[in-house]
């Protein structure tokens, strides 16, 4: 586990962002998923399930009994009614998850990996939330193979809290199920270059403790 810093900022320069003593190394955004038909993971599936499950529902329809408890009428509008469900939620997955991803941006310094996002307060005022956490050569720093494009684990927290203020601002349902149920992993979604960033941030962290000795 690493120990993270969360701040707020209202118009912060890259300069308010990084130490004095601090360099840039690189900074992207999620190469994928910030639009709204760019679908990953389990929302993927879930809208699979979604299309699926109406269509299998309503081909059912001419095996209900007119003359049941539950006649074909009542089919229908029970029918209706989850497929309205359905439909409402599924684009409110889409633009959960495009929100998020969009307002991501990810930056690797000689000293920390961070990640700024864009969002609102409770004052629905925006503001910048950063959350950063200083390289370990300890840590494995594991590439995750999503699709289309792989993520890099830069952080695992012992609970969602830590990212006070950040909240629930880094989860979105393209992610798996079980996601932080054991630890909260910390990822640079989507970046098409996460080998060449593992190996950057396991270069500066040995460098890091080569120095500190």
């Amino acid at each position: 586990m690493q120990i993270p810093v969360a701040k707020t900022y209202i118009r912060p320069d890259l300069e308010d962002i990084l130490d004095s003593e601090e360099q840039l190394l690189w900074s992207g955004q999620p190469t994928y998923g910030g639009r709204f038909f760019q679908a990953v993971g389990t929302e993927k599936l879930c809208h699979i399930g979604f299309f699926w499950g109406a269509a299998i529902m309503w081909c059912t329809l001419p095996l209900v009994y007119p003359e049941a408890r539950m006649g074909r009428s009542d089919a229908v509008w029970v029918y209706a009614i989850t497929t309205i469900v359905f439909i409402c939620i599924s684009p409110r997955m889409a633009y959960q998850r495009q929100y998020v991803l969009s307002n991501l941006v990810y930056v690797v310094t000689d000293k920390r990996a961070i990640v700024c996002r864009r969002g609102k307060n409770w004052r629905l005022k925006f503001r910048l939330y950063v959350f950063s956490c200083q390289h370990s050569e300890a840590y494995p720093y594991s590439v995750i193979p999503t699709r289309p494009i792989p993520s890099l684990q830069v952080a695992t927290l012992i609970s969602r809290i830590q990212l006070k203020p950040l909240g629930f601002g880094l989860s979105h349902p393209g992610q798996p199920p079980l996601w932080g149920r054991i630890g909260e992993p910390v990822v640079f979604e989507f970046v098409p270059n996460a080998e060449e960033l593992r190996e950057m941030i396991k270069t500066c962290a040995r460098e890091g403790n080569a120095n500190s000795d």
